[in-house]
């Protein structure tokens, strides 16, 4: 099992132990569940994966919650999935838009000075030919 393919199953863990006898998605709960996930496994980076959360959940969570869902989708999920694979130098990113990578783009930015110096070489690569810059 890859890291992606950990992390999806690590959140459809989370989602089970977040339900009542009835089956209905504790959705606060599981929500805060996956930002420590995706912030622990990405230890080392500074705040860069706070960065990364705080903007899935802005663009694409908190409106999903806005309008009444009861489930996080697997849209919403396969956003972050993506981040967390950019992060990880794997090559399943294809569901960022340009607005996502022009927003990754910008946080690598802004955390550049504090991150490894392999790890930016790493990120501005992947940045420079999606064209967030």
């Amino acid at each position: 099992m890859d890291l992606i393919q950990k992390f999806y199953s690590d959140i459809e863990k989370i989602k089970k132990h977040n339900r009542d006898a009835s089956g209905k998605l504790n959705i606060v709960n599981t929500r805060n569940q996956i930002v420590s996930l995706f912030e622990n496994n990405n230890r080392g980076m500074c705040d860069l994966p706070h960065s990364l959360v705080e903007y899935w959940l802005s663009e694409y969570m908190e409106p999903e919650l806005a309008s009444g869902a009861t489930e996080i989708s697997t849209a919403t999920i396969d956003k972050l999935a993506a981040m967390y694979a950019f992060l990880t130098e794997d090559s399943d990113t294809e569901c960022l838009t340009d607005k996502d990578w022009k927003q990754l783009g910008e946080a690598v930015n802004y955390e550049a000075e504090d991150l490894p110096m392999e790890i930016l070489s790493s990120l501005m690569t992947t940045l420079v030919e999606k064209r967030a810059y």
